[in-house]
């Protein structure tokens, strides 16, 4: 390759247009070495990208995505695409404050169509963009092609078949591009997974048909019935018809790391019609020794973690844990105790803690892959047959099963668990995971409990309360670590009755009500508060946003004038929204002042801790509003008589 042709050196994707496939193989080397030394340092995304290194630089080769669009399904693998259009010397910015996103965004990019990071949708999106330009084009005009890479996992969604179908009716100027690497965060699950594996395998029929094909178009006697055999052949023994039946060009299996390969199939399909699935083979984390041993890990790696020291002020911290490793030890723990507990999760029994569950407990494991609406639907089910159902969901893949919560749970009041892990901010991934809305969501949901653990005891002692009590609960946790024990230790707390709050501390100038883990800075706050401005403020853990604690609520207003609610959730419909709710159903005159997220989207940042801050919700930040809301202003002097 030519200096002129160097990675740093390209300045669009056009540049690619006068490359060999030679150049374009030594290009795609380059990018694979400066991913893993750049994702290394910054963190995030790895095996997703190095296995679509090819395709990516194919797509830009072929198409002008100026004109045409490509729409990337949960886009944790577009960073070979930031690389080729005009974001190179950003990579190391990547997923930090101020930096570029982990994923596609369209507020970064004008080569970014959507902003994304939830899996299944990218078909339907596309569909709609085609549509659109197909309706816009004059008469005569030529239709920009639009792009869909999605991932075999991201297929297996349901919506991903409702966009596939609408789009065969439709017939526009559309590509799925299929990414196949048989993964997507961890192994891919389900029937589907099957399904793609077969074709996999059925690679020798497929040249088998292709040579068939050939050979009845050099017979002119008996070649229509060779090709008619040919077509019965493909179908009994290359499972890919089954897309053709629905009305998409199935184009497939290809190797997605030969790049005359990609070069050509896409050449091919740009000069026809219609819409088109093809079909690539690729391997995670290709070109990263680490991924061949484990491609889950290689899915994503941290950054290396900088020396921190506590700073001064701290409650004292006697250990901490995630939250998600608390809830995965106290889930084999009820396991162990209640036969009918089981666990579902929608593709990250890693992510939600729930992996040595899955290994101890495979029969009462359920993983059903990246389908939300059917988890929680299964979990109505299973409950209704007396099973006790504990489904782990982001809270931001939750919303896609909205429906579900409402109709086959909540409606039904099954005895379901909904443990929702990344509830509050989550630092590098942006505005596509914060989990900041769950609250909102779910507070509207008559007879669902919704709760939130302040640290490990409470998180056990929740999920007991629970399932001792039946009905749908809802807990949410961040992305985070928690004290073992905040407070109290177990036997010394009230019991977990719904819609009580727990008492941490006493105080005469006003009084605080925080939620789950903002309990530890609201107590950092009160107590430097105490030192060193002499203002005693009462500390409650509200523990339940719904039901409330409404007598201690009552209690509150009567002895105090002041009152500040903490919530690591937007300030739209979340516990603090229910707390000024109740104040106002009382007619009370109290001062309230809520403390929470914005109603705005949070960009990413290099942590969630600072987020806390920019969102004013760390110890500092608390400190510094109530000192200023209750402490006494100076008096001005008397001008003299």
């Amino acid at each position: 390759m030519t200096t002129a042709h160097r990675l740093a050196d390209l300045t669009s994707p056009a540049d690619l247009k006068a490359l060999s496939v030679e150049d374009l193989n030594h290009l795609c080397g380059e990018m694979r070495t400066a991913l893993i030394e750049k994702v290394r340092k910054t963190g995030g995304h790895l095996g997703s990208n190095l296995g679509v290194v090819e395709l990516t630089v194919a797509m830009h080769k072929v198409f002008d995505f100026r004109q045409d669009k490509l729409v990337f399904d949960v886009s944790h693998q577009c960073y070979p695409h930031k690389m080729l259009t005009g974001r190179y010397d950003r990579m190391e910015t990547i997923r930090r404050t101020g930096g570029l996103s982990g994923f596609c965004n369209r507020f970064e990019s004008p080569y970014d169509v959507l902003t994304a990071g939830h899996a299944g949708t990218a078909i339907s999106f596309a569909l709609g963009v085609a549509e659109g330009m197909k309706a816009k084009a004059h008469p005569g005009q030529e239709v920009p092609w639009t792009l869909a890479l999605v991932g075999d996992a991201g297929l297996g969604a349901g919506v991903a078949f409702e966009g596939l179908t609408e789009a065969a009716e439709r017939r526009p100027q559309m590509i799925v591009v299929l990414n196949d690497n048989e993964w997507s965060i961890a192994q891919s699950v389900g029937a589907l997974a099957r399904y793609f594996s077969r074709i996999r395998s059925s690679r020798t029929m497929q040249v088998a048909y292709e040579r068939l094909k050939d050979l009845g178009g050099k017979l002119p006697w008996v070649g229509q019935k060779m090709n008619d055999l040919g077509e019965v052949l493909r179908h009994v023994l290359i499972p890919g018809h089954i897309f053709e039946e629905l009305g998409v060009n199935y184009v497939g299996p290809l190797d997605g790391h030969d790049m005359g390969t990609c070069l050509d199939a896409f050449q091919r399909l740009k000069r026809m019609d219609g819409v088109h699935l093809v079909h690539f083979l690729t391997e995670k984390g290709r070109g990263y020794e680490p991924a061949k041993s484990d491609p889950q890990r290689a899915h994503g790696v941290s950054p290396p973690k900088a020396d921190e020291t506590e700073p001064e002020g701290r409650v004292e911290v006697r250990s901490r844990r995630s939250y998600t490793g608390i809830f995965g030890d106290e889930m084999l723990k009820l396991a162990e105790e209640d036969h009918r507990v089981v666990a579902i999760t929608a593709a990250m029994r890693h992510g939600t803690g729930l992996l040595e569950f899955s290994e101890k407990y495979p029969q009462r494991f359920y993983d059903t892959g990246i389908t939300e609406q059917h988890a929680v639907a299964l979990a109505g089910g299973l409950a209704t047959s007396g099973i006790k159902p504990v489904a782990a969901i982001y809270s931001t893949f939750l919303q896609r099963g909205y429906d579900q919560v409402f109709q086959e749970v909540a409606l039904q009041q099954e005895d379901v668990i909904l443990a929702l892990d990344r509830g509050g901010l989550v630092g590098q991934d942006g505005p596509t995971h914060q989990g900041l809305y769950d609250l909102a969501y779910l507070r509207a949901l008559p007879g669902i409990h919704l709760a939130s653990p302040r640290d490990a005891v409470d998180l056990g002692r929740m999920l007991r309360a629970a399932l001792a009590k039946g009905g749908p609960w809802a807990f949410r946790w961040p992305r985070g670590e928690a004290m073992e024990c905040l407070g109290p230790e177990a036997e010394l707390r009230p019991e977990l009755v719904p819609g009580t709050a727990e008492k941490l501390r006493s105080g005469t100038d006003g009084a605080v009500l925080a939620l789950g883990a903002l309990v530890e800075p609201a107590w950092e706050a009160v107590e430097r508060l105490a030192i060193e401005c002499g203002i005693e403020l009462e500390l409650w853990d509200a523990r339940f946003a719904r039901p409330l604690d409404l007598g201690a609520i009552a209690d509150i207003a009567r002895r105090h004038a002041w009152i500040a609610a903490v919530e690591e959730h937007s300030l739209n419909g979340g516990f603090s929204s229910s707390v000024a709710e109740a104040l106002a159903d009382l007619d009370s005159q109290v001062r309230l002042s809520r403390h929470g997220v914005v109603d705005r989207y949070i960009p990413h940042a290099s942590t969630r801790e600072e987020q806390l801050r920019a969102c004013c919700l760390d110890a500092d930040s608390l400190f510094q509003a109530w000192r200023a809301a209750l402490e006494p202003s100076p008096q001005p002097f008397a001008d003299p008589v």
